[in-house]
């Protein structure tokens, strides 16, 4: 190694790697519910740290798929206040994934042997913290763990770490523990121990408590079990103590119980450097903060240790750091609470000079209401032990003076089904799913369905410039097609009736399009209308087709009767639109009437010309919408198409989550008819390829047998 070891790390012993991937392994900073983390060095000599996943998780296929996909987003993070990913990968059996080496005690660390921060320093990590979460959430992550073991005090300014971890771990207990890992206790929000959806938010809350134990020393909501941490932060309202009144306000606003009054990371960032714009930012961390003295721990993550009882505080000598451009945008200089609202909030559109790609936010569907007890999974540093403790019961409090470090024994009510867990000091609480309870799908899943499936088949390469397809019947597994209509025509976008007796489909040629429908064997096919592209959908009952038309240069959403051929306009503004998808709850689509960006909005088809919903509210593209047959979910294209992914939502908009890691051109979702497995077609958009995957996420496998061109299915 060059240079003195620093006391924290560990000389290596015979049962630790010396080589990972392409970096020399010198010593181990520490480990903990995930597995180690490593010194190592690249060639040129420059230190890295090497987190390996512990070798259970590693031999988990679920488990490493996600690690993979989420270390993949965060290499996209900028490294403005964050430890960079640099890279991950599987080597000798081993996962692994490398970051920048920050050398510098954390936060949990600094406050434990130093006591509270002075005002320049506080501020410096309230600025860091909140520049760091708007990097995160623009390349569209939920940090989910975000707490003091997490920031580490560099000489440059504070610096937020291992974002996008704890999501892996989630997936990996959810299907291998049969639990899910939510956050740590005195840093977690209330929707993550109500199991409501885990949003950007949740960070927002976090850097409150973040901040508040920085200028105390201790945590808002006290000290105490998991249980008592977990209620006060449902329950009971923060003791914030004297914090600045710069910072007051504002951490008040970060900690309220519903997600949708918090300020976003971009409105903290920009309150705390006075609403002067982003470039403010390095100038303010340049005035407010002081490299910590060294601690014994540099580099260290979050696999910390508990800290010891803080100290006071010696004061700090202030010292500017070198300063990076950041660009501007004006804002209201204090945030201002939003109203309750059923969209959850959304990360925000990328800094322009972080020169960040676009991708979904890593939030999870919502998992069922468990009514039966749970119990958790804990570890205890060193010695790993674990051990089950029954399911919390939480205290309902409304007064600080009802806290018991104070020797008050609390009231306690119970709040049956609460998921409680966490990744702390180097354990992670896990709570155990009740036997055959179900997935995210709201069901347990059953086998690969056995059903038919309609698609395009492609007769001629060409597509989509050129069109030379039919309508087929596609079995899944032994890759036979039959074909249903054909000729010289172009035929796509197959919709089965609700009966699923018929068959619409969209026929394309000579320049026109037209809404066709036949029966479920391809006989006595018959056009029903002109239309302006685009797919055709069945109204509940089976009597009526929505579609794409024409009117004064506006594509507009159509409803004809069958029976009479009787057109009612259901739509008559001027945005762009398409996609029309109908259930019982309504016709669902895209528009760009709202900043130009394709979201998803619902209508009610009784109302023609009446008020819209939004249901997507992000401004990232979002296309395909597709209901659930029971109309509980929309499964919809996100992103660019180069990026896109396959997501669902509830019908109301809120429990958004991506269901396929997004490989290219993942597009045209449709559901099967149990509703619980998805398939959709990857690739290039000349030659897709259709897959299915389960609804929640998990057995993505590709279904289009060699040599063949299929698209647009439907189950």
């Amino acid at each position: 190694m060059d240079g003195p070891r620093a006391p924290s790390l560990r000389e290596l012993r015979p049962d630790d790697p010396t080589r990972i991937g392409r970096y020399r392994i010198e010593a181990k900073v520490g480990e903990g519910g995930m597995g180690a983390v490593y010194l190592g060095r690249d060639e040129a000599g420059r230190p890295v740290a090497v987190k390996v996943v512990r070798a259970e998780l590693a031999g988990d296929r679920t488990f490493l798929a996600r690690f993979h996909d989420e270390a993949a987003n965060a290499q996209r993070v900028a490294s403005f206040c964050t430890a960079q990913v640099l890279e991950h990968g599987e080597d000798l059996g081993l996962a692994y994934m490398v970051t920048e080496y920050i050398d510098g005690p954390s936060l949990l660390e600094h406050v434990g042997a130093k006591g509270a921060l002075s005002p320049g320093m506080l501020h410096g990590v309230a600025v860091g913290v909140a520049a760091a979460l708007v990097a995160i959430h623009s390349a569209g992550l939920v940090h989910r763990d975000l707490k003091p073991s997490n920031v580490l005090l560099s000489i440059s300014g504070p610096r937020v770490i291992d974002f996008g971890i704890a999501r892996a771990l989630d997936v990996a207990s959810s299907h291998t523990r049969t639990g899910q890992v939510v956050g740590t206790p005195g840093w977690i929000a209330p929707e993550q121990i109500t199991t409501q959806q885990v949003t950007p938010a949740v960070d927002v809350f976090a850097w409150g408590c973040l901040v508040a134990y920085a200028a105390s020393g201790r945590n808002p909501f006290g000290q105490g079990s998991f249980q008592l941490l977990a209620a006060r932060a449902v329950h009971a309202e923060p003791e914030l103590g004297d914090l600045p009144p710069s910072l007051s306000a504002l951490v008040r606003a970060a900690l309220s119980k519903d997600p949708a009054a918090r300020p976003d990371a971009r409105d903290l960032l920009l309150s705390l450097v006075g609403g002067a714009g982003e470039a403010a930012v390095t100038t303010e961390l340049g005035e407010a903060w002081t490299s910590p003295p060294a601690a014994g721990n540099p580099g260290v993550t979050s696999y910390d240790t508990p800290a010891p009882a803080p100290a006071p505080a010696p004061p700090v000598p202030q010292q500017p750091v070198p300063q990076q451009p950041v660009p501007q945008q004006p804002v209201p200089q204090q945030p201002v609470p939003q109203q309750p609202s059923t969209q959850p909030p959304v990360p925000q559109q990328p800094l322009p000079q972080q020169r960040l790609q676009q991708q979904p936010v890593a939030a999870p569907p919502v998992p069922e209401p468990r009514t039966q007890p749970v119990y958790e999974r804990r570890t205890d540093p060193p010695t790993e032990r674990e051990y089950a403790v029954p399911p919390p019961v939480l205290p309902r409090t409304s007064r600080r003076s009802e806290w018991p470090s104070r020797r008050t024994t609390l009231i306690a009510s119970s709040v049956a089904g609460v998921l409680v867990a966490a990744a702390v000091a180097g354990g992670v609480y896990y709570l155990t799913r009740p036997s055959g309870s179900a997935e995210n799908t709201g069901a347990t899943p059953g086998a690969f369905p056995t059903g038919q499936m309609l698609v395009r088949v492609d007769t001629e390469s060409g597509w989509p410039k050129s069109c030379h397809a039919d309508i087929g019947l596609f079995t899944p597994g032994n890759g036979d097609v039959q074909t249903l209509a054909s000729g010289s025509s172009c035929d796509i976008l197959p919709e089965r009736s609700p009966d699923r007796r018929l068959i619409a489909f969209t026929r394309t040629g000579g320049g026109k399009s037209e809404a066709w429908v036949m029966n479920a064997d391809g006989s006595d096919p018959s056009k029903v209308t002109d239309i302006a592209g685009g797919r055709v959908t069945w109204s509940p009952d089976g009597k009526r087709l929505a579609y794409m038309g024409r009117q004064g240069g506006t594509k507009q959403i159509f409803a004809i009767t069958l029976q009479d051929h009787k057109v009612t306009q259901l739509t008559t503004d001027a945005s762009a639109k398409d996609d029309p998808m109908w259930s019982s709850k309504g016709l669902v689509f895209w528009s760009k009437r709202d900043g130009g960006v394709e979201q998803i909005y619902t209508l009610d088809p009784a109302r023609p010309g009446g008020d819209w919903k939004r249901l997507t509210n992000d401004r990232v593209r979002s296309v395909d919408p597709e209901w659930s047959p029971d109309g509980s979910r929309i499964a919809f294209t996100r992103g660019t198409s180069e990026v896109s992914s396959i997501w669902t939502m509830s019908a109301d908009g809120s429990a958004a989550g991506p269901v396929t890691s997004g490989g290219g051109h993942d597009q045209d979702p449709a559901w099967s008819a149990d509703g619980r497995w998805i398939c959709y077609v990857r690739g290039p958009v000349a030659a897709p390829v259709i897959r299915a995957v389960r609804a929640d996420g998990t057995e993505d496998r590709v279904l289009t047998p060699k040599n063949r061109v299929l698209g647009h299915p439907n189950w």
